[in-house]
């Protein structure tokens, strides 16, 4: 008798093993779908930066911001060349800005303290647009970017006019 009672001592003892894991699976479970339909809830609009007060607008943009530039260009009907570049970018905090750069191009040589200026949109998200005027250029320059590092950087890529391929890093001074 003794052995059928230890086994059946052992059997509940599992058995009781074996529902409190069910309960913690369970609760796992219902706290997961929760999360689960919390998440799915928070409007698409939010970003990690808006979660924490944060939100970007044109003011975002101030002030000086050294930057370094490379990519391709275009060189004249047809051709296009590698380059770089440094130059200094000021945003007056309302949309608008000015730009001085140097470049070197593998076919056109050495450009220094060269002028543009032009106007810029920041999304709420940090994201935004820039149309640059060169003078002599019969197109204006279409950039996209970023803002990182609290507006202490900018990160940016020119989408018009084809065939160009730059790409620009802006640290603000």
């Amino acid at each position: 008798m003794q052995f059928h009672s230890s086994v059946t001592d052992e059997g509940m003892r599992i058995a009781k093993i074996r529902t409190v894991r069910r309960r913690r699976a369970i609760q796992a479970a219902v706290a997961t779908g929760l999360v689960a339909m919390v998440v799915a809830t928070v409007p698409r609009g939010l970003t990690a930066q808006d979660q924490h007060g944060r939100t970007c607008g044109n003011s975002t943009l101030q002030g000086d911001y050294g930057f370094i530039v490379g990519g391709i260009r275009g060189a004249g009907p047809g051709l296009t060349e590698s380059f770089v570049g440094t130059g200094l970018r000021t945003y007056d905090g309302h949309g608008n800005f000015t730009h001085v750069d140097s470049s070197h191009g593998q076919l056109t040589g050495a450009a220094q303290d060269r002028e543009a200026f032009g106007t810029y949109e920041v999304n709420a998200n940090c994201t935004g647009t820039a149309r640059m005027t060169v003078p002599g250029l019969p197109f204006p320059v279409e950039s996209s970017f970023v803002i990182v590092d609290r507006g202490a950087q900018v990160n940016e890529a020119v989408m018009s006019p084809q065939p160009n391929l730059v790409t620009a890093i802006a640290r603000r001074q």
